[in-house]
C-alpha cells in the first residue's frame, strides 16, 4: 500500500515505509488518534504553555515529574506511562 504524503514534506527526513508500519501495526483505534494528535502538536503540553505559550507554569511532567512534558516525552518516555498505556 503507497502512503500519499502531503507535497511540503521533505521525504528526505521521513521514512515512510517505517512510519505506515509504526501506526498500522496492532494499536488500538483509540490509541492511534492519541499518538497522531501528539505528534502533530495537538496536545496543549505544559512544556508548549511554558515555552511557546509563555504562562509561566512549570513544563515537567505532571505525572512523572522528572522530565519535560513535551509531546516525546508523552508518547514515549513518561516512565508513569510507559507501565499502562504503551
Amino acid at each position: 500500500m503507497r502512503v500519499q504524503l502531503p507535497c511540503n514534506l521533505d521525504r528526505k527526513l521521513v521514512d515512510i515505509e517505517h512510519s505506515y508500519r509504526c501506526i498500522s501495526g496492532d494499536t488500538k483505534g483509540k490509541t492511534e488518534s492519541t499518538i497522531v494528535a501528539a505528534q502533530d502538536q495537538a496536545i496543549s503540553t505544559h512544556y508548549f504553555k511554558n515555552e511557546i505559550l509563555k504562562e509561566g507554569i512549570e513544563s515537567k511532567c505532571r505525572l512523572c515529574k522528572q522530565h519535560e512534558e513535551t509531546t516525546n516525552h508523552l508518547t514515549s518516555g513518561c516512565p508513569i506511562l510507559a507501565k499502562n498505556e504503551y
